[in-house]
């Protein structure tokens, strides 16, 4: 088998293809920030290059401190294995493996050896997903691991880059902030720039969030909006599907939220909130179990008995100082719910900076203790009257803020240990801090009125 991903083929290659991936976004940033005069345009190189360097910073991390390997080098010698068979001719097996239903054809393959070896469990169906989408990548780069990664998180970014548009769209005036807090937080460009399904996820749910604002809060009609939608949302759902369940309730809710802006009663508009309120989490909970049988370890049933199980896996000796426990709880709604601020908390502000066991969680701690400060600083700066009239006021607001909690809930409830966690969380991260800064600029707005 394999042993280290880099090699003097990399160290050769991967420069001319950042030389090509800079030239074409230098062109396109030379059009709208020169001729289009697109202010927000001037963090686009900046960010781009951050979410390279993580990516590349991943595959260095993964060569020669995890020298044992771990998913980002499975990934990549798996979709090597995949294109070995495809250059060596034999078509038929190749496509026969894009149905991921092709367990035979994997098991031989993996007794063969000649082409490389499947590196996942041959039921790990996300995986294999994550691997499908890999391969053009891969094969592009001529299977380069870090070109690779530069190409792949080069692509990625662009569903980030739809991402903080939208939020540009609504607060033009924060324009830094979101590029902060999108772009430049450690371990989001770290974790979400290498080939891994987190970078897939990420990007997945920008596109996701400029495409349903363009087709369904804009109302543009136009046939590429409706396909990304689609296509963003069958990403998220082959990947990571609870991402998509964490991202329903607040989409509903920023969706009706528009339309009742148009209510000129206040009284039928007070009225339909606590509606859409309900609406949205039976959807939510309908959805969960209408699509049980396909969601498999993620069907609402299983999703709890697994919470319990993560939960009481915690007190076993073997998992060390990594693990946190959030006390014991019933695999009911009734107990889950009861565990919703322990799991909210974990999942946003740890690990602490003494919980941390190494220089990647040290990073992580650092930025942890920033969110709690500025969090605690939200909680008493911002009037109460401000946050009531923020939330109800601005639609964005309410669907960035409730994706994050809800998120951050389902992360930290069923993670198992920090290092984990650290990885699992950086969905939740952009929309956390943003959420903070329109909050942020909200209450001085109120303050200068007065």
């Amino acid at each position: 088998m394999e042993t280290s991903p880099i090699d003097i083929f990399d160290l050769l290659l991967t420069p001319f293809y950042i030389l090509i991936v800079f030239i074409i976004a230098g062109n396109y940033y030379r059009l709208n920030f020169n001729k289009r005069k697109k202010e927000h345009y001037r963090y686009f190189l900046p960010a781009l290059a951050c979410k390279i360097f993580g990516g590349i910073c991943l595959c260095l991390i993964y060569t020669y401190y995890y020298t044992e390997g771990g998913d980002v080098t499975n990934y990549y010698f798996t979709s090597c294995t995949y294109i070995n068979v495809l250059l060596n001719g034999d078509f038929a097996r190749f496509f026969d493996l894009f149905s991921l239903t092709a367990i035979d054809t994997m098991r031989d393959i993996n007794s063969m050896g000649s082409y490389g070896y499947i590196y996942f469990s041959l039921s790990d169906t996300y995986a294999f997903f994550t691997v499908l989408l890999t391969v053009p990548f891969c094969l592009l780069a001529c299977k380069s691991f870090v070109a690779t990664t530069v190409l792949l998180s080069s692509a990625s970014f662009i569903g980030l880059w739809k991402l903080y548009e939208v939020f540009i769209k609504h607060f033009p005036e924060l324009k830094k902030g979101f590029a902060i807090a999108i772009f430049f937080v450690p371990s989001v460009f770290f974790w979400g720039s290498g080939i891994l399904k987190d970078t897939y996820a990420l990007s997945s749910i920008g596109f996701y969030t400029y495409a349903f604002y363009n087709f369904l809060i804009l109302k543009d009609r136009r046939f590429k909006y409706l396909l990304l939608l689609l296509l963003s949302s069958i990403m998220i759902l082959f990947i990571k599907p609870y991402i998509f369940f964490a991202l329903a309730p607040g989409s509903i809710i920023w969706n009706y939220f528009y339309k009742l802006r148009t209510i000129s009663n206040p009284l039928l508009r007070t009225l339909s909130l606590p509606l859409i309120l309900l609406f949205a989490g039976g959807v939510v909970i309908g959805s969960l179990h209408f699509f049980g049988q396909y969601l498999g370890e993620y069907s609402l049933d299983n999703v709890l008995v697994k919470a319990v199980k993560t939960q009481q896996d915690l007190i076993r000796s073997q998992y060390g100082a990594n693990s946190y426990n959030i006390g014991e709880f019933a695999p009911t709604l009734a107990g889950i719910t009861s565990k919703i601020p322990a799991a909210i908390n974990m999942a946003l502000f740890r690990p602490f900076i003494w919980d941390a066991r190494n220089p990647v969680m040290l990073i992580s701690g650092l930025e942890n203790l920033f969110m709690l400060g500025f969090s605690l600083y939200i909680l008493f700066k911002v009037k109460t009257t401000v946050l009531v009239k923020s939330l109800f006021g601005h639609p964005l607001l309410i669907f960035s803020f409730l994706f994050a909690l809800f998120f951050a809930f389902s992360v930290g409830l069923t993670t198992a240990n920090y290092g984990a966690l650290v990885r699992l969380k950086i969905p939740c991260i952009p929309f956390y801090l943003n959420s903070l800064f329109i909050l942020y600029h909200l209450n001085k707005e109120y303050f200068k009125s007065r």
